[in-house]
């Protein structure tokens, strides 16, 4: 099991959730992408965006180690 697969279901989401937070048409396209086909650097800073950091791009896709994806502050660490 891939560590998106893994954390997927660790969100009690399914492949079509997952697909439909990601913009894709499909939950196939996150069938492959968990068997590791087809996952773009976008896709892969998108997962990691989407996870905050839970599944890092440097575990999705190993040889962009040395990718770092930039965060603002939510609103909840923001002070009023």
């Amino acid at each position: 099991m891939s560590h998106l697969e893994t954390w997927r279901r660790s969100k009690g989401w399914s492949q079509a959730d997952l697909a439909r937070r990601l913009g894709l048409r499909s939950k196939g396209h996150v069938s492959r992408l968990e068997s590791g086909v087809g996952l773009t650097t976008d896709l892969a800073i998108a997962i990691d965006r989407l996870s905050e950091g839970e599944c890092p791009v440097a575990e999705t896709r190993p040889d962009l180690h040395d990718v770092r994806v930039i965060r603002t502050p939510s609103e909840s660490q923001v002070s009023a």
